[in-house]
């Protein structure tokens, strides 16, 4: 039995289910809003029992799992609405927060792709992981000065990005998403003196941009000609549907994979994608990486068909990648 833990309506999740479906393979799905009417744990005998309206889970039977997006949803059980009910509250979020991450901890035991509990990356931090393995990064700075700010001006182009995930905001006639945005003096203007603390990178030159998706140590590359169009050559997020960016296979040089995929092992991801840039003079810049994985985009233009290979390899998934892995694991607990 393949466990699938995802969120409504997303789209990745669905192909891949269709995929399962196609090989008759059983599966389970569920949805970060899909309230567990009871639950058992047995911690002597790993024994763990789920009830859904639609499901029931016996942890036993899993036999691979695919951490999408979401996590469990348990009924918050508390009818007081005051100070002490609050306190209550906060309290029982702790305890269903120490449980959930022990579920987790469970199912990343068996063959899986992904896990909860590595599902969000620092980027100070892989971005000084990725400079320590050898790759280039950006010049980067975080600061609430803007003296500090204009001085980093003076001898290069920024733009500035969130240092945490990216933020939307969603209205009944509108959306409104958060983006790499170019820095110059003029915009310095507007800033106080002190504001609040944000990340700047140089603004690096390119010839293409790259995504590529990493699937327990397979790389799938994809060149973006994103520099051509104003719209997208700072963001290649702000797409121009009018005329979108042409995007072609890719192969990464065999020592930028090497590092990648260390990283990734550092990160505890077995899927995964990497952006980075490739500049006039030849360097490969490393950007980010998206722990989910973003693997659709670059599915679809390049014909990877990486819907079917993880439906592949949740029904194939070779236990014994695994064992060393369980066999540390285990010896830590004792």
């Amino acid at each position: 039995m393949i466990l699938i833990l995802s969120i409504e309506q997303d789209e990745s999740t669905i192909d891949i289910i269709r995929w399962l479906s196609y090989l008759k393979e059983d599966f389970i799905l569920l949805n970060n809003n899909e309230l567990i009417n009871s639950l058992t744990v047995n911690i002597n005998t790993s024994e763990v029992f789920i009830t859904t309206k639609d499901a029931i889970v016996n942890f036993n039977e899993i036999t691979s799992v695919w951490y999408r997006r979401g996590n469990f949803k348990l009924d918050d059980c508390i009818e007081i609405k005051d100070f002490i009910g609050d306190k209550i509250t906060e309290f029982y979020n702790g305890e269903k927060k120490d449980l959930f991450e022990y579920l987790h901890f469970l199912l990343h035991q068996k063959p899986s792709i992904n896990n909860y509990n590595f599902k969000k990356v620092n980027k100070l931090i892989v971005l000084t992981l990725a400079k320590q393995l050898g790759l280039c990064i950006p010049k980067t700075t975080i600061t609430n000065q803007k003296k500090v700010l204009r001085e980093e001006l003076k001898n290069k182009l920024l733009i500035t990005k969130p240092i945490n995930d990216p933020m939307s905001l969603y209205g009944d006639t509108y959306w409104l998403p958060t983006y790499t945005t170019s820095i110059n003096t003029e915009k310095t203007d507007l800033f106080d003196n002190t504001f609040g603390i944000s990340l700047f990178q140089e603004n690096i030159k390119k010839t293409l941009e790259i995504r590529s998706y990493f699937l327990d140590g397979e790389f799938y590359s994809m060149a973006i000609f994103s520099q051509l169009d104003e719209q997208t050559k700072t963001d290649f997020r702000c797409y121009n549907n009018q005329k979108p960016n042409r995007t072609i296979p890719f192969n990464l040089p065999l020592d930028i994979e090497i590092k990648l995929k260390t990283l990734a092992e550092k990160l505890n991801l077995t899927s995964c994608s990497f952006d980075l840039i490739y500049t006039p003079s030849k360097q490969y810049v490393f950007l980010e990486v998206n722990p989910i994985g973003q693997f659709g985009m670059v599915s679809y233009p390049c014909n990877y068909y990486l819907e079917e290979k993880i439906a592949y390899k949740l029904k194939n998934y070779d236990i014994s990648k695994r064992s060393t892995t369980v066999i540390k694991q285990n010896e830590r607990r004792v």
